[in-house]
């Protein structure tokens, strides 16, 4: 019995170490970089730590909480602490682009695709952010038309721009973010 009651006891303190190691870790890389995230309660640490595993896996990722609690801080942490941190990371608000221009905005257009547009056509801000990070903040804003549209190019990495034709392939880690 009490060799069994020792057991126990020494599994509980090996949970607890692990525990506390993660958040000495998380405390670590804070005090490394001071512009990032500084925590103390369990809770935003038990974040932090679910974003830095995210960080270490190149998938798509989708942020939720309620407006101002720091969604954007949050994938510019993941973006930095993960392998496309040397590229770029571009942030967009969904809601703040016009319906009309969100299309455009994203994927880009080619010369004559507009009146009034450039002449040399434009590139989007997918196309933009190759190799890197975009940051689709309030995605649910977005047109459903365009939603359909921005699933598929994270399914086939590939866009095309509107009014053209060709297929171009783009290398980008979507990070999205809604108070829905």
């Amino acid at each position: 019995t009490e060799l069994n009651d020792l057991k126990s006891k020494l599994a509980q303190e090996k949970e607890s170490r692990l525990k506390y190691e993660r958040q000495i870790e998380i405390i670590q890389n804070q005090l490394i970089d001071t512009q990032d995230i500084v925590a103390v309660d369990k809770k935003t640490l038990d974040m932090l730590s679910a974003a830095n595993r995210v960080a270490m896996v190149d998938s798509t990722v989708q942020i939720t909480g309620e407006t101002g609690v720091g969604k954007e801080e949050v994938a510019k942490y993941i973006h930095k602490h993960s392998a496309r941190s040397k590229h770029p990371f571009i942030a967009i608000n969904c809601g703040a682009i016009p319906d009309a221009l969100v299309e455009s905005e994203l994927f880009g257009y080619e010369k004559g695709s507009f009146t009034g547009a450039r002449q040399d056509g434009k590139m989007g801000l997918l196309e933009a952010a190759n190799k890197g990070t975009v940051f689709l903040d309030e995605v649910a804003e977005l047109p459903m038309d365009v939603q359909v549209k921005l699933l598929r190019a994270l399914e086939s990495r590939t866009i095309t721009h509107v009014g053209g034709s060709k297929v171009i392939p783009v290398d980008v880690r979507v990070i999205s973010a809604t108070n829905r």
